[in-house]
């Protein structure tokens, strides 16, 4: 009862938002829509009344627009909040500090100008950590590093630091990055009492889980990497997939070996999966089933409020792949599959 009166404003917020998702089969009749502009597409996704039809008109990116969309309900979500599950909240929002962070790093290491790196940068509003003006005017990667770790991302930057140290390698950087960030994740969750955590640990338990095997098959299967370096940039946490578990996956020679050797409820569906590229898609649907499971609840939970924005992403995510893929020209097929929406259903 405590849990129902204390959510009750952010669970009807949650509801009336989440009247705005589009289903797979919203998605797949606009890209049939072939005289709908993009501000009309937009609009069709409930993203009506700020967003221009062409990028240039702000000077943003679309996918720019699109996160400043997502951020923007995140806002209005996280001041329903306080203390540990604001926290919690906050923490999931500095992914998109992360890329940010990503960018200017990956900037700093190719010699573009400041203003170059910040022209790609995501705007964070009132929620913006990262010290941007001052990353932008370090000299290099590793005075950047040095900077950030007086900042609230210091335990990222110290990892990055050393990985920089090592191999200098954009790559092992940013997985080093996503790696301390997932594992932050899991360290907020606990910060969480009990009632909050109901649901909500399984969600992100599912998600680290999943990312873990992503990242498993990627690494070992389409980067070639060893197992043992492999298994260090997995994420150190998770539900259904324990650390001796994904050592041992880690050691496997095939993607055939490691499905076979993977619980449920990712066994059955990655059944006859060769590709690291197919099982993403596959991965990734099966999250957002899982999220559409506990948005349709009728339980009045903080669960309910990542399940919202996990699936916004999604949606914003299919929509800046067929807008780009309107705007290239390509056929209704190569959009579907650019979305997911193939796996969904098969071709329209």
């Amino acid at each position: 009862m405590r849990a129902i009166a204390r959510y009750a404003y952010l669970n009807a917020r949650v509801s009336g938002m989440a009247a705005r998702l589009l289903s797979d089969r919203g998605v797949d009749e606009l890209i049939d829509k072939a005289d709908e502009q993009d501000g009309g597409l937009l609009q069709a996704a409930g993203l009506a009344g700020g967003e221009p039809e062409h990028p240039a008109d702000t000077g943003l990116s679309l996918e720019q627009q699109l996160i400043a969309s997502l951020l923007a309900d995140f806002v209005i979500l996280v001041r329903a909040l306080s203390a540990a599950p604001r926290r919690f909240f906050i923490y999931w929002a500095c992914r998109f500090e992360l890329s940010n962070l990503k960018a200017i790093m990956r900037g700093k290491m190719a010699g573009e100008p400041a203003a170059q790196i910040r022209a790609q940068l995501v705007d964070m509003g009132p929620y913006g950590r990262l010290p941007v003006d001052e990353l932008l005017g370090t000299q290099d990667v590793a005075e950047l590093l040095r900077r950030l770790e007086h900042t609230p991302f210091g335990a990222i930057a110290r990892e990055a630091r050393r990985i920089y140290e090592e191999r200098r390698e954009l790559f092992a950087m940013d997985a080093a990055v996503d790696r301390r960030y997932y594992a932050g994740l899991s360290e907020h969750l606990q910060s969480l009492e009990r009632g909050d955590r109901r649901q909500l640990d399984t969600l992100v338990g599912d998600i680290i889980d999943r990312t873990n095997l992503l990242w498993l098959l990627r690494y070992r299967f389409s980067y070639g990497l060893p197992p043992a370096q492999t298994y260090y940039l997995l994420i150190p946490a998770g539900d259904r997939l324990r650390a001796p578990l994904l050592q041992r996956l880690s050691r496997l020679e095939t993607i055939e070996e490691v499905i076979a050797g993977l619980p449920q409820p990712f066994s059955r569906p990655l059944s006859g999966v060769t590709t690291a590229a197919d099982a993403t898609l596959i991965l990734e649907r099966g999250g957002w089933r899982k999220a559409e499971t506990i948005l349709r609840s009728r339980s009045v939970n903080l669960a309910r409020v990542l399940a919202y924005l996990v699936l916004r992403e999604k949606l914003l995510r299919q929509l800046r792949a067929v807008i780009k893929g309107r705007r290239l020209g390509l056929a209704p097929d190569l959009i579907r599959g650019a979305t997911g929406l193939i796996a969904a259903f098969g071709p329209g």
